[in-house]
Order: structure tokens, then C-alpha cells, then sequence
């Protein structure tokens, strides 16, 4: 490529920009174009190879012209720091309009050095740069997630009409020359697509779809400075693509705990810091700024930070409030164990370990006499254990409900339903119990606070009996409490504790119920207390309540059939659970606006766009969902019509989809159930899932498979299916 001209326009889907260098010679002069630079684009293509591309292109270099950012500042893209090198083309003289908006775009997508987008203020006039984002500033606005595209208006023609050849020639003279643009030139430069998703300034993903449109006015600062944009975005842009390669392969979102107000269960949430990265600092700032504000407006703390988060050389993170306005003081207690399990898990992630190890977290504001740092270390938690029902024994016409407390297999591994026909000790008594085959139980743990002086857990498991009864029995007392009465024990295809008031969900014949107490004090006569919960036009098949009780993964289908009489595809949708006093509703399914959303929907690649390139589905049918853990949900179904084969897939409570952990081999494929639990193996979180099929090598449809994704951990168990329940706290 000839010095002067300009680089060819990168794909708007690169997640990988390209930044020119600059000939280091002080006596270039600032009209002229500068010798030919290197540039290094690290390119992710994981559809193609697991391996990161490094391409080498030659690049025009760049003229002089105010401001300069000089050198290729850049770092290899991976998983090791919480940062993405974003490789964008520095303005030029010679750029045209077209390619400096996508070049402006690109450098949007993020910036390693600092959150204020150093080199995307570049392309700014200086009139604009000063008031976009003023120095010292942060971007404090919304982030959109659109497929774009940059519409540029044909440029005039400039012909000389007029002349003739010269006498005694035959060929034309060469046209005219274009003439040249003037100063104070402007020019409109439109981009628009259709929006996928956004960001809000706390890095809360949330789907959104619609048309967007940017105009940009451009205007012509002369020849040794070329075009600049004279009007910055009040948003900023993403291209589908680019937002999946660089934030969700290189960078997962961070989990973040809100404030729970005394509740047992941890409220958890995600965000995705696609400009807050670079600095451990920022980090830890962006991520206590979520935490106060939260997703919905009811989480909102109304506490404000009085200055940015620091981490000090002995490991303390210091978090200074604002005097809390009156009422609020009460909080910060609540707000500091969120802050000490959010900075907790983020200083275990690999994108955020540093010379430097995370201690102690400080919350403090003036005036504060109470606030001591808290240590940074494991709250304490271990695995849930998993339960499932080992089958009649000879002799016996009971089954036996077990558990495995310690997740690990392996061929030495001793079974807990044994194979040669002995009696199963239970773990909460079935006598007279008439356990129906493949019905789905529900299991829950709580404290028993009648005895002060040695407090111990109670186990309480719900069960569908041969009848159709749904029975509840606890692993203490002798008691058998008839919750629910179905019409058929198969109708029943889902049981599950609600997390946070005790109630039972059953999902029978294609319709939710909640279901309280029936000896509970102000329950009645102990009639079942079932309480139908409507969905409209939908016949459920599952309802999963996420382990903070604020939200559900419901699976379901039409309630009538497609033309040609084939029952429609099931999907799995996440809606928020209302509770006002005592009841107790589902929101968004009938089209408010709740947030609700569809799972089986995935930004596009570029091995997988759908027919309008924004959107396609990862599963066509879902069969099962479960948590993994507190913002983690495991879907399982098909992925094609017709197919047998069902895959797995792991997605986050906001619907957005790491591109590292699909894992849609580990279903097995007689799977129809699954169950999932998030441990701790050797320091770090590792996911089990569970489903009603036998391991890879056994036909025996009476065995169960358990797996450890990213591990070769896997063994089976003989039992009923559904195969598993991880235990409900509450």
C-alpha cells in the first residue's frame, strides 16, 4: 500500500481494531503523510480455531495533526487480565468520512488504557471533545448492541464537460481534477441497523430489540488535519459480533451480590464492564457502583460513592459513601456483605489477579463510627448435596430417597443405590409411601430453631405418591402431609421450594400452582391450599425459581398446535416473581413491561447469523432447565426439528450467553431431565450436571449420569427419574 493512502475499512463486526503507528521522525512535516507503520490485529476466531490469530497488515501512517497518540499501544486478548485490546485506527488526513465513522465506532468497542476512550476522542473536533467526555471524566451513558450499518452519501462528481481533444489527437483528455474541500466543509454521515440488546451505565445486559439510527455531522478541518466529527453519540454503539468476541470469550461478565435486606439467600446479578476495564481500580469502582444502584429501581440503594474505590499496596479496598440521606444508614452494613462477596469473587476471577491480593474491604462515609473492614474469604459454603430416588429392593415395595453428599465418581467410587438388591436406608421415612416412577421431587433444608442450645437442619422432600398425591415428609419427625392432590401422578412434571416463603410450585397438567402449608397457622382446616398461577396461552411444562427467589425459568409451549397438527417448539423464558404481601404473581408473560425475555436467543456469529443477521435460536425446543448456581441456568433440548439428539447449554439469568461455556455435548442422549449444582474443586467453581440417562458406554435406561463440565469426572448412579434435586434453603 502506497504511503498516504488510507487502510481499507475493517468490518463493522471486528471485535479487533486496527491502530496505526507513526513515523517517530520530529522533521516529518505535518502536510505530509508519514512513512508506511506495522500494525498487529489480533483477530478471535473460536468457530474456526481455538487459537488466536495474529495478522500483520501493512498500514498507512498518519499525519500529524492535533491530537496524537503516537505508538501502538496494545496487549495480546485473554482471559489472564480484565482487559480487552481494542486496536483502532488513529484519524488521518486522507481518511474519508465513511471510514473515520467506522474507525469512531471501533474505537468505541473499548479502551485498555482508561474508560474516558482516549483514542476515539481523537476523531472529535476539538469543541466536541471538550464536551463529550470532559477530562477526568468517565462514559457514564448507555451502551447499545446493534447490528449497524454506515451509510455514506455518494460524493459529486467533478467533470470539465467543455473540453476537446487536442487537434491532431486521438484519445480524450484526462478528466479534471476533483476540486478541493474547502475549510468548514460539512458533511452527514447516517448509521443505523437493528438493536439486539444494551448496557446500562452499571453494565446490566438486558435484551432490547429495535430500529437505531446515529448521524454523525463531519466537519472538514484542512488538509493536515482532515475530517473530524463535530457531533459526538449520546450512546454508544456495538456490533453484535464485536460484543461477542471481545466481552463475552475474552472477558465474562463479573458476578455481583446486592444488598439482600436479611434475607437467607444471596441476591446475585451480573454485569458486563465493557469500558470500566484496564485498571484493577476501575474495576472494583464500576463494580461497587452496581451493587449500590442494582438492575431494578426497587434495588437501588440511594447510597452514592463520595469518591472512586482504591485497592492500597496491603490489599484493603477502600469504599468511601456519601453521608447516607436519612433512613438509609441502616444499609451499609447489608451494602458492605455485597460489596465483600462481589470483590470476593471478583478477586478469585483470572481476569482480575494482580500483584496484589484482595484482603479486606472497608465501607465507610463520614462520620461513621461503626464501620470495620471485612476480611475477604469463602463464606463457608459447600456443595449442595444431590438427591434422587433408588428403586424398589427385592422384598420391599418401598423405595428409598438418597443423597450424595460429595460430589465425586470415578470407578472406585462406592455406589449409594446398590446393585445387588439390598434394602436402601432412606433418608426421610416411606413407610406406607407409594412412590411413583419417573415423578420429580423437591427438596428443601431448614434450621430447626426450637432447640436453642444445638440448632439442627431439618430435610423436608416433597414426593408424588402412586395416587397422585404430592406428600411432604422431613427426616425428623414422622409426619406426612398431603400438599397437593393431581388427577395422575404423571401429570405432575415438576416440583420445586420456593426459595423464599416456603410455598411448593407443582406444575400439573400443563398448569402452575403454588401451594402453601395446609396445617400452617391461618391455613384453614388442613384442606391443600393450591393457588393457580396463570400464564396465558402457554401450557407449562417446568417452573424453576432462581435460589433468590426474584426470578423463574418457566418451560412451555402453545396451547394450541401449528397447522399441520404437530404440537409448536417449547422455550424456556425467564420472568420476574411480584410479591406483594402474601401473594404472589408472575410478571411479564402477558406482555407488561417486566423485563421478561426469551432463553433461546443468542447474539449472532458469523458461523451462526439467522436470516435477518442479528438473532438466531441456540435450542429450538426446550425439554429441562435447572440453576447452576445463583445467575447460571442449564437449558437441555434440540436444537433441530425432528432431531434425537439433545444438547446442553449453559446461559446467565440476563439471557446473554458466554461464548466459553456451551457445553451442548454433555447431554446424553436419552436425556428428557436435568439437575445442576455449581462447587468448589480446588479453589475454584466448577458445574455438575446431572440427567436422568446412563453414561456414555450403558444402555441400562435405570442408571442416572452425573458430570463435571471442563472435568473428566463423571460416573452413574441407579435410580428413578428425574434423577436429581439440589436443596432449597428456606
Amino acid at each position: 500500500m502506497a504511503a498516504g493512502t488510507p487502510p481499507s475499512a475493517p468490518r463493522p463486526g471486528d471485535a479487533v481494531d486496527y491502530r496505526t503507528t507513526r513515523d517517530p521522525d520530529p522533521g516529518s512535516r505535518p502536510d505530509e503523510p508519514t512513512q508506511p507503520g506495522r500494525v498487529a490485529a489480533h483477530r478471535a476466531c473460536r468457530w474456526a480455531a481455538a487459537l488466536l490469530a495474529l495478522v500483520t497488515l501493512a498500514g498507512a501512517a498518519a499525519c500529524a495533526g492535533p491530537p496524537s497518540k503516537g505508538d501502538v499501544r496494545s496487549a495480546p486478548l485473554n482471559q489472564s487480565r480484565n482487559n480487552v485490546a481494542i486496536l483502532a485506527n488513529e484519524p488521518t488526513p486522507s481518511m474519508p468520512p465513511g471510514l473515520l465513522v467506522t474507525s469512531f465506532l471501533q474505537a468505541l468497542t473499548g479502551d485498555q488504557e482508561d474508560p474516558s476512550f482516549s483514542v476515539a476522542q481523537e476523531f472529535l473536533t476539538p469543541e466536541a471533545r471538550s464536551k463529550w467526555i470532559p477530562a477526568g471524566s468517565t462514559w457514564t451513558g448507555t451502551t447499545k448492541i446493534v447490528g449497524y450499518e454506515v451509510s455514506v452519501p455518494d460524493a459529486p462528481q467533478t467533470a470539465n464537460h467543455s473540453a476537446h481533444p487536442a487537434e491532431g489527437a486521438g484519445a480524450a483528455t484526462a478528466p479534471q481534477a476533483a476540486a478541493p474541500t474547502p475549510v468548514g466543509a460539512e458533511q452527514t454521515i447516517s448509521v443505523s441497523g437493528a438493536q439486539v440488546a444494551q448496557i446500562d451505565p452499571y453494565g446490566f445486559f438486558q435484551f432490547q430489540t429495535g430500529p437505531v439510527i446515529q448521524q454523525f455531522t463531519l466537519k472538514y478541518l484542512g488538509a493536515s488535519v482532515g475530517w473530524r466529527i463535530a457531533t459526538p453519540p449520546d450512546f454508544r454503539m456495538i456490533h453484535p459480533d464485536s460484543f461477542k468476541r471481545a466481552y463475552q470469550e475474552y472477558q465474562s461478565p463479573l458476578a455481583v451480590y446486592l444488598p439482600s435486606h436479611g434475607s437467607a439467600a444471596p441476591v446475585t446479578d451480573q454485569v458486563y464492564l465493557t469500558q470500566d476495564s484496564g485498571k484493577v481500580d476501575y474495576t472494583y469502582d464500576a463494580l461497587a457502583r452496581a451493587v449500590l444502584h442494582g438492575r431494578l429501581s426497587s434495588q437501588d440503594t440511594g447510597l452514592t460513592l463520595a469518591r472512586p474505590v482504591t485497592v492500597d499496596s496491603n490489599g484493603l479496598a477502600r469504599v468511601t459513601l456519601q453521608t447516607p440521606p436519612p433512613g438509609r444508614a441502616g444499609l451499609v452494613t447489608d451494602v458492605q456483605l455485597a460489596l465483600t462477596r462481589t470483590f470476593r469473587d471478583a478477586s478469585e476471577n483470572q481476569q482480575l489477579l494482580s500483584s496484589t491480593a484482595l484482603s479486606q474491604v472497608l465501607v465507610d462515609y463520614p462520620g461513621c463510627t461503626s464501620c470495620n473492614p471485612n476480611s475477604v474469604a469463602p463464606d463457608g459454603s459447600t456443595t449442595p448435596p444431590v438427591y434422587w430416588v433408588c428403586p424398589q429392593t427385592q422384598g420391599d415395595s418401598n423405595a428409598a430417597i438418597v443423597d450424595r453428599p460429595q460430589l465425586s465418581g470415578g470407578a472406585d467410587a462406592p455406589a449409594v443405590c446398590p446393585a445387588n438388591g439390598a434394602k436402601v436406608p432412606s433418608l426421610v421415612p416411606l413407610t406406607g409411601i407409594q412412590l411413583e416412577k419417573d415423578t420429580p421431587i423437591a427438596v428443601k433444608q431448614t434450621s430447626d430453631s426450637s432447640d436453642a442450645k444445638s440448632p439442627q437442619s431439618m430435610t423436608f422432600v416433597a414426593a408424588v405418591e402412586h395416587s397422585g398425591a404430592v406428600v411432604v415428609l422431613d427426616d425428623k419427625n414422622n409426619a406426612q402431609q398431603v400438599w397437593y392432590r393431581a388427577k395422575s401422578a404423571n401429570g405432575v412434571t415438576d416440583l420445586e421450594w420456593d426459595p423464599t416463603d416456603g410455598s411448593l410450585w407443582v406444575v400439573d397438567n400443563k398448569n402452575l400452582y403454588r401451594v402453601q402449608d395446609p396445617v400452617a397457622p391461618g391455613s384453614g382446616d388442613g384442606t391443600p391450599q393450591q393457588i393457580p398461577i396463570p400464564i396465558p396461552d402457554q401450557q407449562v411444562v417446568r417452573f424453576k425459581p432462581s435460589p433468590d427467589g426474584l426470578r423463574a425459568v418457566v418451560v412451555s409451549g402453545p396451547s394450541t398446535t401449528d397447522p399441520s397438527g404437530a404440537a409448536g417448539p417449547q422455550t424456556a423464558t425467564m420472568v420476574f416473581i411480584a410479591r406483594t404481601g402474601g401473594s404472589v404473581a408472575l410478571t411479564g408473560l402477558d406482555g407488561s413491561p417486566s423485563g421478561a425475555f426469551s432463553l433461546v436467543q443468542a447474539l449472532t456469529t458469523d458461523a451462526e447469523a439467522s436470516h435477518d443477521g442479528l438473532q438466531h435460536d441456540v435450542l429450538q425446543t426446550v425439554t429441562d432447565a435447572a440453576w447452576a448456581d445463583g445467575r447460571t441456568v442449564v437449558l437441555l433440548g434440540l436444537q433441530q426439528a425432528g432431531s434425537s439428539t439433545p444438547k446442553l447449554y449453559r446461559l446467565y439469568l440476563d439471557g446473554s450467553q458466554d461464548s466459553t461455556i456451551m457445553a451442548p455435548e454433555d447431554a446424553q442422549t436419552a436425556a428428557r431431565h436435568i439437575a445442576a449444582v455449581t462447587g468448589m474443586i480446588g479453589g475454584h467453581a466448577s458445574l455438575w450436571t446431572f440427567s436422568d440417562a446412563p453414561g456414555p458406554t450403558d444402555s441400562n435406561t435405570t442408571y442416572s449420569y452425573f458430570k463435571r463440565s471442563s472435568g473428566a469426572d463423571s460416573f452413574q448412579e441407579s435410580g428413578w427419574s428425574p434423577v436429581a434435586a439440589t436443596a432449597t434453603a428456606g
